[in-house]
């Protein structure tokens, strides 16, 4: 079951990278070794390496979905650049009209 969170977390990303985001995700919370009273420093060594290289993993999902969302930014810039000009030229033929039709 996926819960409110992590939707709003993974819109945007593929289906392979929400499906690893959700393992992953669900193998630290079902991990018993993270909820152990008894550990030994090389148990928490582990973890740690464990634990790191899972931020590694959510880290470059989050720069993945960032390149995206810039894209994303540079097309609607674009778009809306585009319509001023239009605009503006629609503006100047309007103006035209008018003004060739008060001589």
């Amino acid at each position: 079951m996926v819960d409110d969170t992590q939707a709003e977390l993974t819109i945007g990303l593929s289906e392979e990278e929400k499906d690893d985001l959700e393992n992953l995700i669900r193998s630290i919370r079902e991990d018993p070794s993270f909820s152990s009273a008894e550990t030994v420093p090389e148990d928490v060594q582990e973890r740690i390496a464990l634990l790191t290289d899972h931020v590694a993993r959510l880290s470059e999902m989050v720069l993945k979905f960032d390149a995206r969302m810039k894209a994303f930014y540079e097309i609607i810039r674009l778009f809306y650049q585009k319509s001023n000009k239009m605009n503006e030229r629609i503006d100047t033929v309007v103006r035209y009209i008018k003004s060739t039709k008060n001589i």
